[in-house]
């Protein structure tokens, strides 16, 4: 598109300026023509050319001393003055004629010839004769070539004013690019390359600034990597601990052997194995996907259907229980075939979170509800509680768990509400259906 672009503004500025010059060139001669036409209608003015010639001559000759048989001396004179032409009489003889290279050996052996009628004689003073004087000064041939001369400089003048703001124009441009570059190399990426023209130049510039725009989204997509992997670092270092916290819990029960049978003992064994497999996967997790989104970390890449939720939700009422929390839970719905836009894995750490919450704020002397509610598009858990009244405050920020619970469910195209009316809480997760043909 840009190719060749700058050679032909040059091109097309040269020829510019040469027009635009030869039109003034013009115009300036005219001007001088017509002012030389209506100067030498004057009789009067041309008249006082030739009277300056002539002045110019007798105070040569009286400068130089020289006799009338000097004709060296006028010669150099008449050479001098370039378009004048100098005749000199005496008496009825031609002493001398410039237009012919003729002088007489002395004043007696001149031709014998007289001026033309009608030209116009002066006399001249030599050091030893007065002579008679007929001088042609051709001014108006001087005066034009004087003209000539003038138009010439002004058109060169105005040629090269042109060409030199033009290349001024685009040096100026270049070391304004040349700035910006710097300050890019500085460090310094939000200043836009400034755009002029439409040539190699502002083709190089815009191809500077889609360099500065890569470069400044790189960085940003560098700090937002490295910003996304501070908070996945924050919230995998809380999930890990909630699968620790329920795991100690089982294996301190089993340890105290506060089970009423040997068949409690064994599901308190058999949920606890289950915690330090969880813990194991999301170690893993955290050091195989470190660098890359939460999303991207999940090891487990099955949806989860209805059995799947109600058997987590059951994991987490076990831990509740566990723990001397009471827990009353609405009937799942019992569907086939229908999924959830979820990874088990991902839900798995959302209700991790969830549970975790309740062990810590839930008032034992209040039953935990949890409550289904199943529609085409959605299905949300509610879980609802009333509150410590000493841990009131605490659970208003929702704590880094249920943030992290948040994002997780944003992440599967799900939501995480939260809301608190005086000592009751409630969170309502939302999770979005998909069929098994979808």
């Amino acid at each position: 598109m840009f190719r060749h672009r700058l050679s032909s503004k040059l091109a097309l500025c040269t020829l510019s300026a040469f027009i635009i010059a030869a039109f003034i060139f013009s115009g300036t001669h005219f001007v001088g023509s017509v002012w030389i036409d209506h100067k030498f209608q004057d009789a009067a003015f041309a008249e006082r050319q030739q009277q300056s010639e002539l002045q110019n001559l007798q105070e040569h000759i009286s400068s130089c001393k020289a006799s009338a048989l000097d004709y060296h001396l006028v010669s150099n004179w008449v050479k001098e003055r370039e378009l004048t032409s100098l005749s000199l009489y005496y008496g009825e003889r031609l002493i001398y004629d410039s237009t012919i290279s003729y002088h007489a050996g002395n004043l007696l052996s001149g031709r014998v010839t007289a001026p033309l009628p009608w030209q116009k004689t002066y006399p001249l003073r030599f050091r030893d004769v007065e002579v008679t004087a007929v001088v042609s000064t051709f001014a108006r041939h001087r005066f034009e070539d004087q003209l000539n001369f003038v138009c010439l400089a002004v058109f060169f003048f105005v040629f090269l004013l042109i060409m030199l703001w033009y290349m001024h124009k685009k040096v100026v441009y270049i070391h304004r690019l040349a700035k910006e570059i710097r300050n890019m190399e500085a460090g310094n990426l939000n200043n836009p390359i400034t755009l002029r023209g439409n040539d190699e130049l502002s083709a190089l510039a815009q191809d500077v600034d889609k360099m500065r725009h890569a470069l400044l989204r790189q960085m940003i997509l560098f700090q937002k990597a490295r910003k996304d992997r501070d908070q996945f670092a924050v919230h995998m270092s809380h999930d890990l601990r909630t699968p620790i916290t329920s795991l100690i819990g089982y294996l301190d029960i089993v340890n105290q052997k506060r089970y009423p049978d040997q068949s409690i003992q064994e599901q308190y064994l058999h949920k606890a194995e289950e915690k330090a497999l969880q813990l194991k996967n999301l170690s893993e997790n955290m050091f195989s996907h470190f660098m890359v989104s939460m999303d991207e970390a999940q090891s487990d890449n099955a949806f989860c259907d209805n059995a799947t939720v109600d058997s987590l939700i059951q994991d987490g009422v076990f831990m509740l229980e566990s723990q001397l929390l009471q827990a009353v839970v609405a009937k799942a719905p019992q569907e086939d075939g229908v999924f959830f836009a979820i990874k088990k894995a991902s839900l798995q750490r959302i209700l991790d979170n969830i549970f975790s919450n309740l062990l810590k704020y839930a008032d034992p002397t209040f039953p935990i509800e949890i409550e289904f509610k199943k529609t085409e598009q959605m299905l949300t858990l509610s879980f609802s509680n009333h509150t410590l009244q000493k841990n009131s405050d605490t659970v208003a920020s929702a704590g880094v768990g249920l943030k992290s619970a948040r994002e997780i469910a944003s992440q599967s195209g799900g939501m995480l509400q939260i809301t608190k009316e005086a000592s009751l809480f409630r969170i309502n997760l939302s999770l979005c259906v998909i069929s098994e043909t979808s």
